[in-house]
């Protein structure tokens, strides 16, 4: 399984289904000028596209792997999802924001170029606005790099 193969056909799925969302994550990061090995992908997703999410990630085959639980620390709900061939596996994180503020981040999401046309990305400033919020070592250096 190939992680931008996976992503290539999630965005396709997620476009013609007219799902809002945004990338996030290790990915975005590499669109932003700053790559860094991910070995899953993350998106963020408007509230109000759950169900559309939902139905094309059950086409693409994958499979929600544990029940959707909460940021303590932001108003985000985390859904994991997994496709596994073999061996092999590539998780999904989609974030679903529970307000305006987060909803607007989708909307507010970059166009950016991509092998199959473009992708929508989250800028700069609410990649740090997400990053503050989980606060993990990995985030404190992303940060850092996504300010130079």
């Amino acid at each position: 399984m190939n992680l931008y193969d996976e992503f290539s056909a999630i965005v396709k799925a997620f476009q013609k289904r007219k799902v809002r969302f945004a990338i996030v994550g290790g990915l975005a990061m590499a669109f932003h000028d700053e790559p860094r090995f991910t070995r899953d992908i993350d998106v963020l997703l408007h509230s109000e596209d759950e169900e559309k999410m939902l139905g094309a990630m059950i086409g693409l085959g994958y499979f929600e792997s544990s029940p959707a639980w909460k940021f303590k620390s932001a108003p985000i709900v985390l859904r994991r999802f997994v496709k596994a061939e073999g061996e092999e596996f590539i998780p999904v994180d989609i974030l679903v924001g529970k307000t305006k503020r987060i909803d607007a981040m989708v909307d507010n999401a970059v166009n950016e170029p991509w092998s199959t046309g473009k992708v929508k990305v989250a800028t700069k400033e609410d990649i740090i606005r997400l990053k503050r919020g989980r606060g993990s070592d990995q985030d404190k250096v992303d940060i850092k790099k996504l300010r130079r």
